[in-house]
């Protein structure tokens, strides 16, 4: 980083006003013309009243003794300029270094001016024909005093340095005075804005509320001890070396300030599907880098969104019952991807321009698949826009095939279609919960009979009319609806056209005449472990396709 020199510190920002009495120095009533004076010295509190548009111009240094408050406002303008030092009167004297402009260890309020303060300028040092010396150094604007802004604003400007001397005979030139900081130390300013900035750094501290936040920051290059923004105030401060303000250092961002992470559109319970892969749960249609991309965080105050890895890692928790993390945090590398409730929140990635965390995500939810509970020995019906099977083996699906009269014919499906209006069934002894897993493996070829309608969205299976019988699933059998009723999401129906006076259909399963060749015929034939289809037909091997099929005598499922 380049040596800070001949830089501008402007300070703005609200602070309450502090009142007091009239300075000797200063009219006792408000200044409505511009005036010069000379050397002011404040010792005790003080209130200085200069109207807009007026400017008040103190030479020679202003200052303010300790336990004195010199108050300024009314709108106008205070020029405060330190002394020149003097030239080297003689033979190898150097020129004498300016003067403070603001000074002393009182307490400088701004209520509502402007105010410029400008450090006394080096004096020239002493040349003649055969000898000459160094110009003197010029003076900070502002030296040891506290400064507090309401309204307005402070400009420092460091004074520049004397020009060293060149003899003419031997055009020897000596060294010019050195050009001074704004401040002789970082200054101890309170309740305002600090805005500085020379070639190569920019920074602005505001007020938003009650928090103070760092809207712009920039250092080049972004090399030593970082200054972490992340205390309760979101403040950061640090001691710059007296008379020598080089400094290499790093600001960063604080992530809890104005930055949000978001799992894709924000929704609260957003879902994705997972898939059971042996021990392990994978996502669905997605690979990691698309996985990584659903997370997202925006940073309102920079307007940008931050960079996985480089900027950021996430934090991946279960949620309770009521939204809220628990357990162990998990990343990327140890995520489980089991079926469940989450929230993230992103951390500060080490090494990047931010520090500290975000607050939690909305909830996303994992699924494997559609939990449906159904009662021992009995039928619920489902509808569902996905292709679906089981893994359970004391479950089964169907779907109605054919209706005549008062019986339905049941078809067992291996995997259900797409829009297949279904009959979930249970064959254990006891209620439980059976898992409907989508998939975009091959469908069994069977079609539902045109009877059989479902839907996806809570809808009401109308009257019974004359021309139409329509029947409710009751668990066991459909039943005959008089008057309109209201029904679930994915739920499904028999709309019957054909001439019934059936008050119930009940279900039949459907001709299982190919199965039963099938059985008679593997039965004749020896034990020698072939597969048959549901048709009969012998095949070459182990059948690789879902599926029901023959073997060794039984129907057996492959899924």
């Amino acid at each position: 980083m380049k040596t800070i020199s001949r830089y501008i510190m402007t300070l703005a920002l609200l602070i309450t006003a502090a009142t007091g009495a009239w300075a000797d120095s200063f009219s006792t009533e408000a200044y409505t013309a511009d005036a010069t004076l000379s050397a002011v010295s404040v010792t005790g509190d003080q209130t200085l009243t200069i109207n807009e548009g007026v400017t008040v111009t103190v030479n020679n240094g202003l200052t303010i003794n300790s336990g004195a408050t010199l108050t300024v406002t009314g709108g106008g303008s205070l020029a405060v300029n330190g002394a020149t030092g003097a030239n080297g009167p003689n033979s190898y004297t150097p020129g004498a270094a300016g003067s403070t402009a603001i000074g002393g260890s009182g307490q400088l309020a701004i209520a509502n001016a402007t105010i410029t303060a400008t450090g006394g300028a080096g004096g020239n040092g002493y040349f003649d024909e055969y000898s000459s010396f160094d110009g003197g150094n010029g003076a900070p604007a502002v030296s040891g005093v506290s400064i507090s802004i309401q309204t307005g604003s402070l400009t420092a400007i460091g004074g520049a340095g004397g020009i060293g001397g060149t003899s003419t005979v031997y055009n020897q030139k000596y060294p010019d005075g050195s050009t001074a900081n704004a401040f002789n130390s970082f200054p101890n300013i309170s309740d305002a804005t600090l805005s500085y900035s020379t070639d190569n750094v920019t920074y602005t501290k505001y007020e938003s509320g009650n928090t103070t936040l760092y809207r712009y920051m920039k250092v080049e290059p972004p090399t030593g001890p970082a200054v972490t923004i992340a205390d309760g105030n979101g403040e950061a401060s640090f001691k710059m070396p007296q008379y020598d303000v080089t400094a290499n250092y790093t600001i960063k961002r604080d992530m809890t300030v104005d930055m949000d992470v978001t799992v894709q559109d924000a929704q609260q319970n957003s879902r994705f599907r997972v898939q059971n892969q042996g021990n392990s749960f994978v996502p669905v249609g997605l690979t990691n880098e698309q996985v990584m991309a659903l997370f997202k965080v925006r940073d309102d105050i920079e307007e940008k969104d931050l960079t996985a890895i480089t900027d950021y890692t996430v934090q991946i928790f279960a949620a309770d019952d009521n939204d809220q993390p628990t357990g162990t945090a998990m990343t990327f590398s140890n995520f489980t991807y089991a079926p469940g409730k989450y929230v993230v929140k992103a951390v500060a990635a080490e090494g990047s321009n931010y520090s500290g965390e975000t607050a939690l995500s909305n909830v996303f939810t994992l699924f494997q698949g559609y939990e449906v509970t159904v009662p021992a020995g009995e039928y619920i019906t489902y509808y569902k826009d996905e292709a679906l099977y089981v893994e359970d083996t004391e479950a089964k699906l169907y779907t109605i095939t054919a209706v005549n009269g008062d019986k339905a014919t049941a078809t067992e499906l291996t995997v259900a279609a797409a829009s297949t209006p279904l009959l979930v069934k249970n064959n254990a002894e006891t209620e439980k919960t059976i898992l409907l897993i989508p998939t975009t493996n091959e469908a069994d070829n069977v079609t539902a009979a045109t009877e059989f309608k479902g839907t996806l969205d809570a809808a009401q299976i109308a009257a019974s009319t004359s021309t139409q019988n329509n029947y409710a699933f009751n668990g066991k059998e459909f039943v005959w609806v008089k008057n309109a009723i209201d029904i679930a999401a994915n739920k499904a129906w028999l709309e019957v056209n054909t001439p019934s006076n059936a008050r119930s259909v009940s279900i039949v399963f459907g001709d299982t005449t190919g199965i039963n060749e099938a059985l008679r015929v593997k039965s004749e034939e020896s034990a020698d472990g072939d597969w048959y289809d549901l048709d009969g037909r012998k095949l070459q091997a182990a059948p690789k396709r879902k599926g029901v099929y023959i073997h060794n005598g039984r129907k057996e499922v492959v899924k």
